[in-house]
């Protein structure tokens, strides 16, 4: 035996050397990762962050390129109708300043008048122009108004265009300032703002400029309402490119804004008119600061130079301080559309609708000024990143939310780490443990085998032994009675039947080891089959003298395997018979309760110590007690008995105490269907 165990301890050995020494290097590694996840852990840190703010430029690029396809393609629509197709660009939340020029730089929508131009007109009459040179004559040198009036009302009966007309009505409404009659001021006033808002004098001079200041000058508490009406309805024109605008707009925003401010007015048209300024205001200042360079664009100077979207549309970098603001540009035939975006639109919109999918780390986006001087070297967890080559003076900044990101990470990082090594260590302790278990338990069943080998041999060597010595007394006529030949082959029959029984036991415990025992299940008397079991049993009750005392119902059935019940009866009642000493009693007991069959041997014998009543159903196991030495068996008898009963779908209990004896209980269903 020492030989076998050689190898084996040796290759133990050398299987617990491996796993340590693989255990050691995976902990020296696990080890010299924690104390570098800091840097890792940064390092993950900054490439989600670059990856966020290369999505966010990514993003803020396709949002340019959808607002361009959508604009133009609208633009598109309305080739020929220039104030409707800007109209229609109201719909689009992002675009600023939509803009038309013709190919000689003139801006059609915003309407905007560079200096003082001929106005296009038609011919006057003569009988016109006499009557205008009186009036002009009246008003200037004769300082004879009442005349001027009479004058210039004959030369608007005269007129015979708009262009005339308006300027006869500029005219009269300029008298009766004069005249301080502003109630007939006003009048004609209002019939220039509804009627020729449009029109501009010789000069290029809008007639609605020069009615803005008039009426401003007339107000007072009974007209307040009128004039704040006409102003708001010429404003609005500005604002709509109905009526034009130049230079001299910005004047005149500033002197509408306050005489509002210091007018009683009610809100809600005070609220309008300010915010027709501001609208002005802003586009009067996109043209200031752009219009030379979309001049140039349009002229074909500088197209060359600039960047294409799409292959389609050029872009435009604002000339203004503010480098927040693109525009884009479309030639269209005659004309050239287009309209201007800013970055800090864009970045509302974007993070408004969650265009950016939510990265694994939190983190705050900002949209900053390059000027700002924020350098990201200098401040930790922290990218700064150009947005667009578009917005050249903007950056986005990706921080974290959690100025302790790096330490939790680290903290949570150690404790798997840790964990994982101690589960790892837990491991390979318990691997070994396992295997010095399964050694020891190999060595127990190798003994439990050569016991078993010895059980065997000596088991069947007694009954052997005992048929042997009787035959062999009956054929060579030692025995001269009868009596005495009988009862010799009563003995040899029963020791036969003792080792019938024994073989059986082997014979099935094989079977069940490889799972080939059948059963045939077939509805039985149990009172019948427990009798005929105690009877088979008689020779030894009676030859140990036992007394049995037997509680049995009558007529008792089950679904059982007739053969397997009764070989596991015989197997408690014999285990009953070797394992009692001074009190040879058995009480054999069979009831039925409702749908359960109740069989149990009970005997006053050594018992069983608690520790080993959950052992003794295992193979080859026999009860290690001081007083059970001298008793012979195979340790397969009890384990049969489990077997058969499980597959009757049945229960085993037991209940036993040392040196007061036990209880085999067994319970199984009356009707149950069982499968073979």
């Amino acid at each position: 035996m020492g030989r076998k165990k050689k190898p084996i301890f040796r290759l133990t050995l050398f299987f617990i050397s491996a796993v340590l020494t693989s255990g050691s290097i995976l902990a020296y590694l696990s080890i010299n990762n924690i104390s570098n996840i800091k840097e890792l852990t940064e390092k993950r840190v900054e490439e989600e962050q670059k990856n966020l703010a290369v999505a966010v430029s990514d993003q803020i690029h396709a949002m340019i390129f959808e607002i361009a396809d959508m604009v133009f393609d609208s633009l598109d629509n309305y080739t020929e109708d220039h104030e409707a197709g800007i109209n229609s660009l109201d719909a689009f939340d992002l675009v600023e300043h939509k803009l038309v020029i013709d190919r000689n730089g003139n801006l059609l929508q915003p309407w905007f008048i560079d200096g003082f131009e001929e106005s296009p007109r038609g011919e006057s009459t003569k009988g016109y122009r006499t009557k205008v040179d009186q009036a002009e004559k009246a008003e200037f040198i004769e300082q004879d108004f009442k005349k001027a009036r009479q004058e210039y009302l004959a030369s608007l009966r005269a007129s015979s265009n708009d262009y005339d007309t308006v300027q006869a009505l500029n005219a009269l409404a300029r008298l009766s300032v004069k005249l301080e009659d502003g109630t007939q001021a006003l009048s004609y006033y209002s019939t220039i703002t509804s009627k020729y808002y449009a029109l501009c004098d010789p000069n290029g001079f809008p007639y609605v400029y020069y009615a803005i200041p008039q009426l401003i000058r007339i107000s007072n508490p009974q007209n307040r309402n009128r004039v704040i009406q006409e102003i708001g309805f010429c404003l609005s024109g500005m604002e709509l490119g109905k009526i034009p605008m130049n230079h001299s707009t910005h004047d005149l925003l500033t002197q509408v804004s306050s005489w509002v401010e210091m007018e009683p007015a009610p809100h809600e048209k005070v609220a309008e008119i300010q915010g027709s300024i501001q609208k002005i205001g802003n586009r009067l200042s996109f043209i200031d600061t752009n219009a030379e360079v979309i001049r140039e664009y349009v002229k074909g100077e500088i197209r060359d130079e600039l960047p294409m979207i799409k292959e389609k549309y050029h872009a435009l970098t604002s000339n203004s301080q503010d480098e927040g603001e693109l525009i884009l540009m479309n030639l269209n035939g005659d004309t050239s559309s287009g309209f201007a975006i800013t970055i800090e639109k864009l970045w509302s919109k974007l993070l408004q609708e969650n265009l950016i999918a939510a990265d694994q780390i939190e983190s705050d986006l900002e949209l900053v000024r390059a000027e700002n001087g924020i350098n990201s070297s200098e401040t930790s967890l922290v990218t700064i990143m150009e947005i667009s080559p578009y917005f050249q003076g903007y950056q986005v900044l990706v921080k974290v939310k959690n100025e302790n990101l790096i330490n939790e990470l680290v903290r949570r990082r150690s404790w798997i780490y840790g964990i994982a090594l101690t589960l790892l260590l837990g491991g390979m302790v318990l691997g070994i443990l396992l295997i010095l278990r399964d050694i020891s338990r190999e060595e127990h069943l190798a003994q439990l085998r050569a016991d078993f080998i010895s059980n065997v041999t000596h088991e069947l060597k007694t009954p052997l032994t005992s048929i042997q010595l009787f035959t062999e007394s009956i054929l060579l006529n030692r025995i001269k009675s009868v009596a005495h030949k009988k009862e010799y082959l009563q003995i040899i029959l029963k020791e036969t039947g003792n080792l019938k029984r024994m073989v059986n036991n082997i014979l099935d415990f094989s079977r069940m080891e490889k799972g080939k025992r059948e059963y045939h299940f077939e509805t039985v008397n149990v009172t019948l089959l427990l009798n005929n079991a105690i009877n088979d049993l008689d020779y030894w009750l009676e030859e140990k003298n036992f007394t049995l005392v037997k509680e049995i119902e009558d007529d008792v059935t089950a679904m059982v395997d007739q053969g397997a019940l009764t070989q596991a009866i015989i197997n408690l009642l014999n285990n009953a018979i070797k394992f009692s000493r001074n009190r040879k009693e058995i009480i054999v007991r069979l009831e039925k309760d409702q749908e359960m069959v109740l069989i149990q041997v009970e005997d006053k014998g050594i018992g069983i110590p608690d520790d080993q009543i959950d052992l003794i159903f295992q193979p080859f196991h026999r009860v290690g007690q001081k007083n059970s030495e001298d008793i012979s068996g195979t340790g397969l008898g009890l384990s049969v008995v489990k077997e058969i009963v499980d597959a009757h779908q049945g229960k085993i209990r037991v209940e036993s105490q040392v040196n007061e004896g036990s209880t085999f209980t067994i319970l199984l269903k009356s009707t149950q269907e069982n499968s073979v």
